[in-house]
């Protein structure tokens, strides 16, 4: 009897012990495979900042990307830049794909590939005018030539009639060249109010002091001429002419204190211009309402309320969806315009309308530091995927890519 006790209290002892020794083997397996599940994905995610690294290296150089030519040695150009071809392709066609890249190639004794590791990036150009602002600080007397013809472009095109008059201390002025006037003198380097006529049309720092004055207006509250550059186009706001006429920057009522009958509705003009980058249009990205800024586009002594300019202006637009007579990615629904010649060659062949000559030197044909782009970052690693997709912009001061959306899977 106490030999089979014996051996009952051995079979148990066995037992416990074959399922302590087989939980201790399941607990080292899963924790195996947990160990090599985090190593994979801290794996996929060094992909990841990899592929991130090298969006920003073909963002950040396309635009200096060489354009083909014949004859042209491939080898030698990627011993130059091992990305010219995608800075390429962006810079011409909007778009590029990097790799697959093979980041790991350990191999074996046979070799075979060890844990092949890629990552795989997609850059394309957004077809809207989100970040195409046009530069404000470029507006002034010191910046463009033109600079008066395309603010009356603007504010013309916006609802504001040419020969609508305004009464100020000084005179009685047209409101369009009042408001050139207060913005000249608020940009520009110097304390001489711009004058029109013989009388005082703009302001400077003493007009405001004195406005300040009269209203009472607190210390923190006061602005004055910058005398320079803008860094926030909300700072419009504080100008004479716009701050008495708030309609024009944000849209509404010109004249509320007018009859009914004789009130004057715009829309606001401030959704179109930005403090940074360049005062060209960039014509693959860009609305109807900029490109109506534009010289050559906007016809000057268009009697029909701009009737000809808009129709040039909506033929550029819609002839981006064309697709043009030579060799393009048909996979695409839109192809930018490559040069000034493809312009109004697409142009012509879709609409009977002209675009003047002038225009070109206020057009930019490649995406720039106004353009936002979208980035889609592939990393795959023994099976396992990781994706991002953001989008970003090139910051124009110091050309580091910025981002405004990040989404990981």
């Amino acid at each position: 009897m106490r030999r089979a006790s014996a051996l009952v209290v051995v079979l148990w002892v066995i037992a416990v012990l074959s399922v302590m020794v087989l939980s201790f083997a399941t607990e080292a397996h899963l924790q195996t495979g947990v160990n090599v599940y985090v190593r994979e994905r801290n794996r996929v995610g060094r992909l990841i900042d990899a592929g991130q690294v090298l969006a920003e290296v073909v963002i950040a150089g396309f635009a200096d990307a060489k354009e083909w030519s014949d004859g042209e040695d491939v080898e030698e150009l990627l011993e130059e830049d091992r990305w010219a071809l995608e800075k390429r392709a962006l810079k011409l066609d909007s778009r590029c794909t990097i790799g697959p890249v093979l980041v790991d190639d350990r191999r074996d004794k046979d070799g075979n590939l060890l844990n092949p590791s890629t990552v795989t990036v997609e850059i394309e150009l957004v077809n809207a005018g989100a970040r195409n602002a046009i530069n404000v600080n470029e507006l002034y007397q010191g910046g463009d030539q033109n600079y008066r013809v395309r603010w009356e472009m603007l504010l013309t095109s916006h609802g504001i009639p040419e020969d609508f008059e305004v009464d100020t201390d000084d005179g009685r002025f047209r409101l369009v060249d009042h408001l050139i006037a207060c913005w000249n003198d608020w940009r520009d380097d110097d304390d001489s109010s711009t004058s029109l006529d013989g009388k005082d049309c703009g302001a400077e720092s003493a007009w405001y002091e004195e406005k300040y004055e009269e209203d009472r207006v607190d210390d923190e509250d006061k602005r004055y001429p910058r005398n320079g550059s803008i860094p926030d186009i909300q700072e419009l706001s504080y100008v004479r002419g716009f701050r008495e006429h708030p309609a024009v920057l944000t849209g509404g009522v010109l004249n509320p204190e007018a009859d009914k009958d004789e009130q004057i509705s715009v829309s606001g003009i401030i959704g179109l211009l930005g403090t940074s980058g360049s005062s060209k249009v960039n014509v693959n990205s860009c609305t109807v309402e900029q490109l109506l800024t534009v010289p050559g586009i906007f016809v000057e002594d268009d009697d029909e309320d701009m009737a000809e300019g808009r129709e040039v202006a909506q033929a550029i637009v819609d002839a981006l969806k064309e697709k043009p007579d030579y060799d393009v990615d048909e996979t695409r629904t839109w192809w930018p315009y490559k040069s000034w010649e493809d312009l109004c060659q697409r142009v012509s062949d879709f609409a009977d309308v002209q675009i003047g000559s002038e225009a070109n030197q206020y057009l930019t044909y490649v995406p720039d530091e106004n353009s936002i782009f979208k980035i889609k970052i592939t990393g795959e690693s023994m099976g396992m995927t990781r994706e991002v997709n953001a989008e970003c912009y090139l910051n124009s001061k110091d050309r580091k890519v910025r981002y405004i959306k990040w989404r990981e899977d």
